[in-house]
């Protein structure tokens, strides 16, 4: 068994992927959300129309940041939800973790690898999707939902 040897390193190992950069972004509208999706992986950028103007962004902007885990092959498994005031996490077995911070309007996600691209644009995006939706509509007044957000689960 290979032993890792951190005592070369002058800060803490990023064991949870905090700091991964996430150099591939784009910009989609989505219900009138605009929705910044940012992620190490180029394939996780959902399959949406894009946003034609990145520049201005509108007052209604969710931040997605979504980070590819390539150490984790599993599969997804059922979501279980878990809700705190503010915060959504939702948990697909070790293959996905998405937490969405309403205040902060951010979605944080951690994709595994063994999630491929039809299981990732057709379950996991419309997932993220109705998170988004659902987190804009508890901050507006009945009057102003647009449309029913639905279940999560579809």
């Amino acid at each position: 068994m290979q032993r890792l040897d951190f005592s070369h390193h002058s800060e803490p190992p990023d064991l949870l992927r905090r700091f991964v950069p996430t150099p591939f972004k784009a910009m989609y509208s989505v219900v009138d959300v605009q929705i910044l999706v940012q992620t190490n992986d180029i394939t996780l950028l959902p399959a949406f129309p894009l946003e034609p103007n990145l520049a201005t962004p509108q007052e209604k902007t969710f931040e997605w940041k979504l980070v590819r885990d390539a150490d984790v092959r599993d599969q997804l498994e059922s979501p279980v939800t878990l809700n705190c005031k503010s915060l959504t996490v939702v948990h697909m077995g070790p293959a996905c973790l998405l937490a969405l911070d309403q205040e902060q309007q951010e979605l944080l996600g951690f994709i595994g690898a063994g999630i491929d691209t039809r299981a990732y644009q057709e379950f996991v995006v419309p997932f993220m999707q109705r998170m988004t939706e659902k987190a804009f509509s508890r901050h507006q007044p009945p009057d102003m939902v647009h449309r029913n957000v639905g279940s999560i689960y579809g």
